[in-house]
């Protein structure tokens, strides 16, 4: 196009600019948007589109992570954090722990009453082949983790999980942050930790399960361990996701109600305020990997995780009573 081609240039909507290309340019320069469109006066089409380099680049959207709180939704970009805070998270440690405890009571209970039955005992020895009473015996430690899950699924922290998940999406799809757009984004998220724990979860499942066949067919225990491992490595390799995504769907998130994606949509607007902010300043913050760490979260978890844990063991130096109760 020669410079002195007529052209009209859309400045804002509902007003059009007759001008030539240098001039174009420059009102390009003094717009706020990525790209101005030309329009053919004589027509009223547009003809082409005047945009800045960066327009032609896909932006790249912020990268949250979060956390369900009691308190609500916690999100963070690993520098600025949004919505519940420190308490927030602590609580989300206490339930964890109180979880995990009546889970594990719950199996020592059943334990509890199966072993009352020595002859029930002596006649499942005579019947159980080796191998299947070895991986029984080994899969012991993990019967807690189902309750746990069934737990997190009926308590509301599922819901608030998925509303964590979801505005996530929404953020990530540059999705204007309005309830109706959250909740029609998924539940299922791939960078959801449950996706790691599922994949440990399954890799220790099926070396359990080769380990335990293999020892019981006389197998040396290096030549078990090794065959387990070369088993499960490829397995959780391919199928972790999988799992971790039909575990989220089912168990760590349940419909979020209209409070919960309320307090999503509230952390997130909060974190990219705060993001946009120090992006404009070209602030760098100090400590940036250990702001990143305790941004997580995870810190703030295992401390009232480990809260609870420091109680109980005060109650059973108090009352040893309690050992039996728990499991221990």
């Amino acid at each position: 196009m020669e410079k002195d081609t007529p052209a009209a240039l859309l400045d804002s909507p509902g007003e059009t600019l007759k001008d030539t290309l240098g001039e174009a340019l420059q009102a390009l320069r003094r717009s706020p948007s990525l790209s101005l469109p030309i329009i053919d006066p004589e027509t009223g089409q547009i003809i082409a589109v005047l945009a800045r380099p960066e327009a032609l680049v896909k932006p790249t959207p912020p990268r949250l992570g979060g956390m369900a709180t009691p308190l609500g939704v916690y999100l963070t970009d690993g520098v600025s954090s949004g919505g519940a805070g420190f308490w927030g998270l602590f609580l989300t440690g206490v339930i964890m722990s109180l979880f995990a405890l009546m889970a594990q009571a719950t199996v020592h209970g059943v334990l509890l009453l199966i072993a009352a039955d020595p002859a029930f005992l002596f006649e499942w020895q005579k019947t159980v082949p080796p191998g299947v009473s070895l991986w029984l015996s080994a899969l012991i430690p993990w019967l807690p983790l189902p309750i746990v899950f069934v737990l997190l699924r009926l308590a509301p922290l599922s819901g608030t999980h998925a509303a964590e998940h979801q505005v996530v999406h929404c953020v990530e799809r540059f999705a204007p942050l309005v309830p109706e757009n959250v909740r029609s984004m998924p539940r299922v998220h791939p960078r959801c930790g449950t996706n790691l724990f599922a994949g440990f979860t399954l890799f220790m499942l099926t070396f359990v399960s080769v380990f335990s066949a293999t020892s019981a067919l006389g197998w040396l225990p290096l030549d078990s361990a090794s065959l387990g491992a070369i088993l499960a490595a490829p397995l959780t390799l391919f199928g972790w996701r999988r799992v971790g995504g039909w575990v989220q769907q089912w168990f760590a998130t349940r419909p979020a109600t209209d409070k919960q994606i309320a307090s999503a949509i509230f952390a997130a607007e909060q974190v990219l305020s705060c993001r946009r902010v120090r992006l404009e300043r070209n602030d760098r913050p100090r400590f940036a990997l250990g702001r990143r760490l305790w941004s997580m979260g995870l810190g703030q978890i295992l401390l009232g995780y480990c809260a609870v844990l420091s109680l109980l063991s005060v109650g059973l130096s108090i009352w040893p009573s309690l050992a039996g109760w728990v499991g221990n």
